[in-house]
């Protein structure tokens, strides 16, 4: 059966954003691995925070879509936020320790532990393949991670409880009222966001803010924005399975970015988990396509 013109150029357009709106994280956590050697993480996530309520708070003028503050604190969108503080803090204190394809690696890993989640929590029934799958995941992460004691990475179990943060976030957030606009969501935690890490930042050493090296960090928050953008089109034009599956490019770009920018080969058995966890994660959509059912670990945000 011959594909409509008009579909195969939605799904090519929606391949291209994906593909698009990876290069542009990668792009900025380069940055911000970068910028890691002369900030304090606290300022960088401030910053970082700042810059992006500000711009969404004014795509809501543009809008006239105005938050409404009631949502702010509803319990859900409150545990949502917390969630993603503890993925934002942990994933800036890992990037700039790690190589980037080894935390993409990891990261990678929330849509393994959103299934474990939602079987816990939410008593979703998964079947031996699922969980088979889930394991090799994790042996991937241990491969990379080296649970020796005299190889141990610790920034790789920070980057862990960042990829579990991450994987209870997007869990929360399908329990937020479905008539709160993404965008609202989006604005509260960046902005409480930005508020925490102001008040833990306090009595700490910042860098002043006249340094050239500012410019940099908008740059960052921008091309996460932009990243954000693209793969918000690419869910509403091509099946969340396909972006789930190409979401894997960012160990490319990471691994890309990470050798051009730092020089970071990583080792034989990093390039082994990391294979081993994509293999995994494949499998585990190819298993929900199989069984006509939306895959319950397709995640819009990496960090």
């Amino acid at each position: 059966m011959a594909v409509p013109e008009h579909r195969s150029e939605s799904s090519l357009r929606g391949v291209l954003s994906i593909n698009a709106s990876m290069f542009s994280f990668a792009v900025g956590d380069a940055i911000l691995k970068a910028l890691g050697r002369h900030f304090p993480p606290i300022e960088l996530i401030f910053i970082r925070s700042t810059v992006i309520a500000v711009a969404i708070a004014l795509a809501m003028v543009v809008m006239r879509k105005p938050p409404r503050l009631r949502t702010a604190f509803a319990p859900s969108l409150l545990a949502r936020t917390v969630f993603d503080c503890i993925n934002i803090f942990g994933f800036t204190a890992a990037v700039v320790h790690m190589q980037l394809a080894e935390i993409y690696a990891i990261l990678l890993m929330s849509p393994f532990m959103m299934t474990i989640i939602a079987t816990v929590f939410l008593g979703e029934p998964v079947g031996y393949r699922r969980w088979l799958a889930i394991i090799g995941g994790f042996c991937g992460v241990l491969l990379i991670i080296k649970p020796d004691p005299f190889a141990l990475d610790k920034w790789a179990l920070v980057g862990l409880l960042a990829s579990a943060a991450a994987a209870a976030r997007e869990t929360v957030t399908r329990t937020i009222d479905q008539r709160t606009p993404a965008i609202e969501v989006t604005f509260y935690s960046a902005v409480l966001t930005a508020a925490g890490a102001l008040m833990l930042g306090i009595g700490q050493s910042w860098v002043p803010p006249t340094q050239p090296l500012h410019f940099l960090v908008i740059v960052q928050a921008v091309s996460w924005l932009i990243g954000t953008l693209l793969m918000v089109q690419a869910c509403r034009i091509v099946p969340l399975s396909v972006v789930a599956s190409f979401r894997y490019t960012l160990l490319l770009w990471g691994g890309l970015a990470g050798y051009l920018v730092f020089g970071d080969v990583p080792d034989r058995w990093s390039i082994i988990g990391a294979a081993l966890i994509v293999a995994c994660g494949l499998y585990t959509f190819h298993r929900e396509a199989v069984r006509r059912r939306p895959v319950a670990s397709n995640v819009v945000t990496l960090n």
